[in-house]
């Protein structure tokens, strides 16, 4: 039940390691008691420290690291404010001449649907 959960900050985690390293097994009741957290956590922290050897969880970084950086799709952006009309691929063209950058149209596609930019489309009369 998530209602049941409360956060236990990383100080207060380390104290429960801190604890346990002089402590047999059997006596993680008193740590609990001692800490005012239930004897489960107590020890899911310590197994998560005697696997890891850190007592709180780190994200991964999920994903590839993105090419293009705010300033760049800033640069892109200000592109289209001035001209409207423009073409991905000269939108390509021009970051690639001032920053260096050779990304593919669909990169910079997805970068400016990122920023909330749309592309119309011609329905025919």
């Amino acid at each position: 039940m998530p209602g049941n959960r409360r956060h236990i900050p990383v100080d207060q985690k380390k104290l429960v390691v801190i604890m346990a390293s002089n402590k047999k097994p059997k006596e993680i009741k008193e740590i609990a008691d001692a800490t005012g957290i239930s004897i489960r956590t107590v020890q899911r922290i310590l197994e998560k420290w005697r696997t890891t050897g850190n007592c709180v969880k780190i994200p991964l970084e999920l994903g590839r690291p993105r090419i293009l950086t705010a300033l760049d799709v800033n640069f892109l952006e200000g592109l289209v404010l001035r001209t409207p009309d423009i073409y991905t691929f000269e939108l390509q063209r021009a970051l690639f001449l001032t920053t260096g950058l050779d990304v593919c149209k669909e990169t910079i596609r997805v970068a400016l649907i990122r920023r909330g930019y749309t592309r119309k489309t011609v329905r025919g009369l």
